[in-house]
């Protein structure tokens, strides 16, 4: 029997659907396809161990499915394990050299896992013709990274541009409507919502105190993160969810499909939103009648405040924020495939720009329930910002949430997967400098560059 009903449940984050959906069609099936399935929605709902003997599984029925150690490749980088990540990473580079997610894999691990034969390997597979913009991408993206560690400026720039063209151009349809959709439409409605069958909620959450934290990416979000789930609270987290954003979405899409511009028949059905978003997160082990607070760092929540409150009225945020430069390149020098407007220096300052607005709009409309956290800040006087931000949430600050790295349990699924595994560092304000030139041109449009 087919499995596309369990994978499109899977793709919309229907993952108790789905986990349910292949466990029926196990009693008759005990494919790779199967197990692969049931371990791929078993680390989606945090069940790590479950996970991996649904990996494991699959390793017995086939031992060179290079999938399958990807996978189990980064399930152990996401729990810290950096050695057993590294050795499945090999192991698909013993079965296929030139498969180019392995290379990018051990990057994330540490850049300098990458040797010299590696990044021979990585010029020949970016030289073959045969490769899709997608693993030609990953291979300019490499190699830019081996431009940047023999500080060569300008081949790094040029090699940086290519892997964002073609990673946008793989998925150029999704990336059109999505960037349409952050540039266009939620711009145009984060700041007039306008509600119908309000009177229809069923106050799925009015006990809980959920803490949002928002932004920017590269601005200190996943350092939040660890912290807040480092508290005696026991503290869920649902990482980048997206699970607002998509509830959001769903009710625009005729917005972000059609050419019109005009909204004034934008009505907002919040009762379908609060059953969207509850089915969401209830899937979770993690949300039971005890919890009083968790964590969600989808970071573009930050247009959807207004949605949330009138799910969550007890919900506080963090804007978590670095200097605007430096974020910048931060998110410029890393590949971000499934955010459309990371592509080009210039949308990011569009999108930026935006930020700046919608973040100022919100911070003067609520400014009880949203705090500010510079990345500088708290890296520089860890402890005091660290108390201000347990004080505003309303938890117990103790010294042990600094020591968030020894925590066996730390579950990071970023690209500050590694990073994080450390001590805090001091910010290092030099560290971009020599991009700004990229600057230039828009400076005079935007005064926040200059």
């Amino acid at each position: 029997m087919s499995l596309e009903l369990g994978k499109k449940l899977f793709s919309q984050k229907n993952f108790k659907d789905a986990e349910k959906f292949f466990l029926e069609q196990k009693k008759n099936n005990n494919s790779l396809e199967l197990n692969y399935n049931l371990a791929m929605v078993n680390f989606e709902l945090r069940n790590l161990k479950k996970s991996l003997k649904y990996f494991e599984k699959c390793i017995k029925i086939d031992n060179k499915s290079l999938n399958t150690y990807l996978k189990i490749a980064f399930l152990e980088q996401s729990r810290g394990d950096i050695k057993k990540s590294l050795s499945n990473y090999l192991k698909v580079i013993d079965i296929n050299k030139y498969d180019i997610r392995a290379y990018y894999g051990i990057y994330t691990l540490d850049s300098k896992f990458l040797n010299t034969n590696h990044y021979n390997t990585i010029l020949q597979i970016n030289n073959d013709s045969k490769s899709n913009k997608l693993v030609k991408s990953l291979s300019e993206f490499l190699l830019s990274k081996k431009e940047k560690q023999e500080k060569n400026l300008d081949n790094e720039i040029v090699l940086l541009k290519n892997s964002h063209q073609l990673c946008f151009d793989f998925s150029k349809e999704y990336n059109l409507q999505s960037r349409k959709y952050y540039f266009n439409v939620i711009t145009e409605l984060y700041n007039r919502p306008d509600y119908v069958n309000n009177d229809q909620k069923k106050n799925y959450f009015s006990n809980i105190s959920p803490i949002f934290i928002i932004g920017l990416p590269r601005s200190g979000s996943t350092l939040i993160e660890a912290i807040l789930t480092s508290s005696d609270e026991n503290i869920p987290s649902f990482g980048e969810s997206a699970f607002i954003n998509m509830g959001v979405i769903n009710q625009l899409s005729l917005y972000i499909l059609s050419n019109t511009k005009n909204f004034e028949n934008y009505r907002f059905k919040l009762n379908d939103f609060e059953s969207f978003i509850h089915k969401k997160y209830s899937q979770f082990s993690l949300i039971n009648n005890s919890v009083k607070f968790f964590v969600d760092k989808s970071l573009e929540n930050f247009h959807n405040i207004d949605f949330i409150l009138n799910i969550f009225p007890k919900a506080k945020f963090i804007h978590c924020h670095r200097n605007l430069k430096d974020a910048i390149i931060g998110i410029y020098q890393s590949l971000l495939p499934k955010l459309s407007w990371t592509h080009t220096i210039e949308n990011i300052i569009t999108y930026i720009d935006n930020y700046r607005q919608i973040i100022h709009y919100f911070k003067k409309k609520y400014p009880k329930i949203i705090l500010d956290m510079s990345l500088e800040d708290l890296t520089l006087n860890k402890e005091r910002v660290s108390k201000e931000i347990f004080e505003f949430c309303k938890l117990n600050w103790k010294p042990e949430v600094l020591e968030f790295y020894n925590r066996k349990n730390l579950d990071v699924r970023t690209t500050s997967n590694t990073q994080i595994r450390n001590k805090i560092r001091d910010y290092n304000k030099n560290k971009y400098s020599r991009y700004y030139y990229l600057f230039k041109e828009y400076e005079n449009k935007y005064d926040w560059l200059k």
